[in-house]
């Protein structure tokens, strides 16, 4: 999962081609580290289809305003320049997995089978 900051945030989430998964973390939370384990093993099955990326919140202060990040982690999810989906804190890999697997099929435009 590529780490970006708050300056190449734009281009990297806002302007991307794929859907973007942004996960919000901190070098400090230690209640991060399954959410992080999680995302970067997802990043490996979804690498084509969805665009991975961490931002430390602690160094992106207008993003963490600007995104009402006031926990952490907080993953927000990006289709088409929009939030699509904001979730905070732990988040099961299951959860994850079926909310990655509806976001991928909607940008393909594919109908929703659940």
């Amino acid at each position: 999962m590529k780490e970006i900051k708050e300056e190449d945030f734009e281009g990297e989430v806002l302007k991307c081609a794929l859907p973007v998964f942004a996960c919000f973390t901190t070098e400090r939370c230690r209640s991060c580290y399954p959410t992080c384990l999680i995302a970067d093993e997802l990043s490996k099955r979804y690498g084509s289809s969805v665009k991975f990326v961490r931002i430390n919140a602690e160094n992106s202060p207008e993003l963490s305003y600007r995104f009402h990040i006031i926990a952490i982690p907080t993953i927000l999810i990006f289709s088409n320049s929009q939030l699509m989906e904001k979730r905070v804190g732990y988040q099961e890999r299951g959860l994850l997995k079926r909310l990655l697997d509806n976001v991928a099929q909607l940008h393909a435009g594919q109908p929703d089978s659940e």
